[in-house]
């Protein structure tokens, strides 16, 4: 096995493959317990847009992504398909739709939520993080991904 695997940060060059391994083990079987096991990872991430910004169209998801106008339409058909996305017309434009995820889609992301925030909660117990250091390791994530 690669001497990699588990290694501990000593400076910032070795972030990258910490967050590669805290990525794959929060999402480790996840999507099997919350009912997502069959969904790929971009069918995931726009089902997870439409849940927390219903009501927008392809286009919208396309910029959100970065996938392209054909792909996200074949992505929409296949989450359509398994009943966790619905659509409807575009009151404005009747060409257009605006989607919806469904109940079931919904209960299933929100499932896998709790199960990445248990396993954060339960890694957080084990080093004795501090309500405060969990607070700003929260502040910091989120102001990365505001700036990525």
């Amino acid at each position: 096995m690669p001497s990699c695997i588990g290694a501990r940060v000593s400076n910032l060059s070795g972030l990258p493959e910490v967050l590669f391994r805290v990525s794959n083990l929060l999402a480790l079987d996840a999507a099997t317990e919350a009912g997502l096991a069959e969904l790929p990872p971009s069918e995931l991430e726009t089902l997870r847009i439409i849940t927390i910004a219903p009501g927008h169209g392809v286009a919208y998801l396309c910029a959100q992504t970065k996938i392209r106008q054909a792909n996200m339409s074949a992505t929409v058909r296949s989450l359509m398909a398994r009943g966790l996305v619905s659509k409807e017309p575009d009151e404005r434009d009747r060409r257009a739709v605006r989607l919806y995820a469904t109940p079931q889609a919904n209960r299933d992301l929100n499932k896998l939520r709790k199960i990445w925030l248990s396993r954060l909660t339960t890694s957080l117990d084990k080093v004795e993080a501090t309500e405060d250091e969990r607070v700003r390791l929260a502040q910091i994530l989120e102001g990365v991904q505001d700036n990525l």
